[in-house]
């Protein structure tokens, strides 16, 4: 949960007092200030941490000096999370781990040219110890005469020399929901050699359809 407290509050100002006083009686609660200083205003906010389910929301929002408070549902905390906490996180994929602990690196063509290039940049990363790469098979380009990639044909290709030097994932941008299709389909002709970590560009943060889409979608 987070008090977000009115631009006139400050660590020294008595509302403040009363406020860190006030909190400081629930049990089983944490507290962190943090202040913003802008060039006009400071911004303080009061991070709960803990069980704060038994907390009265209109309660803490009458109290003086308090802008807003902010409750964080649990299924969104793991976007936020403190030092304490313990739940797991990460994911594993074709053998990869993905997670706070880990590093991959998806090195790579920006867009996918030619069957050469592909070999050549996969047996380099291969030789150097990576199972990741970004290939660009479908590549939007702010200039629409600019070359956007072989698309659904150089798939099977491209994950079969991806299988023949071991790399396990590769990153892909799609911008359409039909080449989820076509990737699915290439990956099931060629034995399923290497998995798809799919990407969603700029353009498309706001295609909701197409957000939706791939969120359903699953190893």
């Amino acid at each position: 949960m987070i008090v977000v407290l009115k631009s006139h509050v400050t660590k020294t100002s008595p509302e403040f007092q009363e406020l860190m006083a006030f909190l400081g009686q629930k049990p089983g609660i944490t507290l962190r200030v943090h202040e913003e200083v802008g060039a006009l205003v400071t911004l303080t906010e009061v991070y709960l941490i803990g069980d704060t389910s038994a907390l009265d929301l209109h309660e803490l929002e009458t109290l003086p000096g308090v802008e807003r408070v902010v409750s964080i549902e649990e299924e969104y905390r793991i976007l936020g999370r403190h030092h304490d906490d313990q739940r797991p996180t990460g994911f594993e994929y074709k053998g990869v781990r993905f997670g706070q602990d880990t590093l991959n690196v998806f090195a790579g063509l920006c867009a996918v040219d030619n069957p050469a290039h592909v070999e050549e940049m996969m047996k380099a990363l291969a030789d150097n110890g990576q199972v990741c790469t970004r290939m660009g098979a479908y590549k939007p380009r702010t200039n629409p005469y600019s070359f956007q990639g072989h698309g659904a044909s150089c798939l099977p290709w491209v994950f079969e020399l991806a299988g023949k030097h071991g790399i396990r994932v590769i990153a892909m941008e799609i911008t359409h929901d039909s080449h989820l299709d076509e990737i699915r389909e290439a990956l099931e002709r060629t034995g399923s050699p290497t998995g798809v970590m799919l990407q969603i560009g700029t353009r498309n943060t706001q295609n909701f359809e197409l957000l939706k889409i791939v969120g359903r979608q699953h190893e």
